[in-house]
């Protein structure tokens, strides 16, 4: 009896790692949501098809050159190493759109270099209802454009990237959180790894946006494609690059803001440079 060994040679192109871009930078995690992954239908290459797993999705190329073929079968019997060799691959642009279902991330569209398995990373950032906050240490807000002399009201900066710079005076030690606000343009973000104690011995803290103004509400966004905006508090006129946050304790808590009335939640404007 002949017995014969085929053998499937089958290998991805590429792999997106999706990630958690919300709350404190360097500490990014996994999306594991089951995501709805749209790609451009006027893509260079063709042939291209995604399988998704938690936190990741493989690109597969079924059309391309024979010297870069991923996925071929070889004459019977056992490969050889060099016969299992990943071919080079010419690197290409990938687009599209990906939202999440359950609504706990904000949809966003993407251009990333992939191919060779050169692992592109792609933040999305949690929506509102899908933001884990601390109650004692959380900055929350809504920001608008500088209204137009030709709009009867400001427009709120829809899916706006936010950042929150904190110093602390005791260690030294800066640390940086982000998050992206709601299509009205209402923002939360989380203040994690940083004690009562660590604030109350003394920090200073700074809030900077990104945007952009051509994006409709009703559109995806590309937050990486934002640019750095100027930043006041509402009506007082005083744009700056920046924001201070201010610290106050009150029935021992301590909360973060831009005015002494706790109970009220700050409305930003916001102005290209």
């Amino acid at each position: 009896m002949i017995r014969f060994k085929e053998t499937l040679i089958r290998q991805s192109s590429d792999v997106i790692r999706w990630l958690d871009g919300t709350g404190r930078e360097g500490r990014q995690n996994p999306v594991l949501n089951a995501l709805q992954i749209d790609l451009d239908e006027n893509l260079a290459v063709k042939g291209i098809s995604l399988s998704h797993k938690p936190g990741v999705s493989v690109i597969w190329r079924a059309q391309l050159p024979d010297s870069e073929q991923l996925q071929r079968t070889e004459q019977p019997g056992r490969a050889a190493e060099t016969q299992m060799a990943r071919p080079a691959e010419t690197p290409y642009q990938l687009k599209g759109t990906v939202s999440d279902p359950a609504g706990q991330f904000n949809p966003r569209t993407f251009i990333t270099d992939c191919g060779n398995n050169s692992y592109p990373q792609i933040a999305l950032y949690r929506s509102v209802v899908g933001t884990r906050l601390s109650q004692n240490k959380s900055l929350q807000g809504r920001l608008r454009y500088q209204k137009q002399a030709d709009e009867s009201e400001a427009r709120p900066a829809s899916w706006a990237l936010v950042t929150l710079r904190v110093n602390l005076a005791a260690t030294g030690d800066s640390y940086i959180f982000n998050a992206q606000a709601d299509i009205d343009g209402f923002f939360q973000i989380p203040v994690t790894r940083l004690s009562v104690a660590m604030l109350t011995a003394g920090f200073s803290a700074e809030l900077s946006v990104k945007a952009d103004k051509t994006q409709a509400g009703g559109m995806f966004p590309d937050p990486d494609q934002m640019t750095a905006m100027r930043i006041a508090l509402a009506g007082s006129g005083v744009f700056a690059d920046t924001l201070t946050v201010l610290a106050e304790s009150k029935n021992q808590r301590l909360k973060l803001g831009f005015v002494a009335d706790e109970t009220r939640v700050s409305t930003l404007e916001l102005k290209s440079p």
